[in-house]
């Protein structure tokens, strides 16, 4: 009988531990895809920003105020894009370093054998 009871408590500790990670994949999951969608969003306003330079460029008279503004939101965007692209390698880092933290971080490995460096 008591050998029943903690198979229980087993199978329901390993239960939640199964649902704890879906949860946190579902949310590591979520992060992510917004953060590419709103990567994707910025990405196209940039086209439409090199768009409206070239506009500006091939006017006669291009206004240096329009082309200076149009420059500092390219920069802007620029800026904005690598900004996310950063969180979002440093969030899966993060995340990947406590999922095994035993193991050794990234730089202290081998790139071509994925192993240990001697």
């Amino acid at each position: 009988m008591m050998r029943d009871v903690k198979s229980n408590e087993s199978v329901l500790d390993v239960f939640l531990l199964g649902l704890k990670t879906w949860l946190a994949e579902m949310g590591w999951l979520s992060r992510s895809v917004l953060a590419r969608f709103e990567i994707g969003r910025l990405e196209k306003e940039l086209e439409q920003e090199y768009a409206t330079l070239g506009r500006i460029a091939e006017q006669p008279r291009g206004r240096k105020e329009d082309k200076d503004l149009c420059l500092g939101q390219i920069s802007f965007l620029k800026e904005e894009i690598e900004t996310l692209k950063a969180e979002l390698v440093q969030d899966r880092e993060a995340r990947m370093s406590r999922l095994r933290p035993d193991s050794d971080p990234p730089d202290k490995r081998d790139p071509d054998t994925k192993g240990d460096l001697p």
